[in-house]
Formats: structure tokens, sequence, C-alpha cells
């Protein structure tokens, strides 16, 4: 697929199929993420893939569906709530694979007299950005789900991840059913949200 193309067809996915991925495609996916650039060069991550439907269903009873009272959306925001909201765990319950981005937390993301933990966080998410694309190119539906409340110490129990180690995203991936429900975009152009040279 051509780049501009992955590009323009990238959008979220929640809804897939219950059929694998296969290996060499994954493989493909998780090295495109891994070649995204890095704070200082350091490319402090680790990709806890998981393939294994009952392990996949275990971590998913970790994610909490959100109730949504929306019944007739009246903006883009509030569709996207209606629809993304009450998937939160069937997505990931669904999904062929999840992948969870770990990444080296060496600095406070918090902190008010240093920010170089903005350089890391920042970097997670160009790998969570790469995979989604590689994802489109390889004809996958993708979605993440950012953890919150206590799941992302209880998914760091379910995973045995090692102290000092943060998981900004799920990446939930597979093929998708058809006509999955998918909000309309907010419209952001070239035309209506780039400023040039001044504000």
């Amino acid at each position: 697929m051509e780049f501009y193309e992955v590009i323009n067809r990238r959008r979220s996915i929640r809804q897939f199929q219950d059929k694998p991925i296969q290996q060499d495609a994954l493989e493909s996916i998780l090295d495109a993420g891994l070649k995204a650039p890095s704070s200082n060069h350091q490319r402090q991550w680790e990709l806890v893939t998981l393939t294994d439907k009952s392990i996949i269903k275990e971590l998913a009873k970790i994610i909490k569906p959100y109730p949504c009272r929306i019944i007739e959306p009246k903006t883009p925001q509030q569709e996207m709530f209606k629809i993304a909201f009450p998937k939160q765990r069937t997505m990931v319950e669904e999904a062929a694979c999840v992948i969870l981005p770990f990444f080296k937390l060496k600095y406070d993301l918090k902190s008010a007299t240093n920010d170089y933990g903005l350089m890391d966080l920042g970097a997670a998410w160009a790998l969570i950005e790469n995979i989604l694309l590689a994802a489109t190119a390889e004809g996958l539906g993708s979605v993440v789900h950012i953890p919150v409340k206590k799941e992302p110490d209880q998914i760091k129990e379910f995973i045995k991840s090692p102290a000092g180690y943060y998981l900004p995203a799920l990446v939930c991936m597979g093929y998708s059913i058809t006509n999955p429900e998918i909000p309309a975009q907010i419209k952001a152009t070239v035309e209506n949200k780039v400023h040039w040279n001044k504000w």
C-alpha cells in the first residue's frame, strides 16, 4: 500500500473477526514500531506481544467498559463516546493480537522541574503510531486503549513486568469485521489547521 494511502486509511477499529494474524505480518509490524525515533537514541522499549487468545481474554477482564448515556450524538466527539466507551473491553477481547509497549521510565512524567520523562513518553507514542500505520499497511484494523485508574497496576501485575517500566497504551489489532462502527472524523486539513510563519 502506498504511504499516503496508509495515512488516509488508518482509522480506529474496535470490532474484529475471529481470525489470527500471520507471524510474518506481525513481525513486520513490530519491526516498524521499533524503528521509531527515540529519546537520546536509547530505544528503551520492551514490547509484550500477546497472540494467545486465552491470555488476551484474561487481560480483557482487567479493562472496564465505560457506560455512555448518549442516545443521539450531536457532535463527532459524542458519536465517538457512544461507539468507543462500551467497546473498551470487547475490543481487547476480540483482538487477534494485543501489544503492550512498555518503556523504561527514567524520569518522573509529572516532575515540576524536569521534562525529560516527556521525551521518553513521546518516543513511545512515535513507536505506537508506527505500529498503527504498519497494521493498516498489512490490511489490519487497530486501536489503542489507554489504561486508566487501577488498570496500569493490574496489567503490570498480570504481565509480571519488571519495576521501572511504564505502559502508555495497549495496541489492539485484528482483521476488521465488515462495516465496523466508526465515528465521523473532525475535519483537520492544511487549510483549517496549519498556520504559516505565525499563528
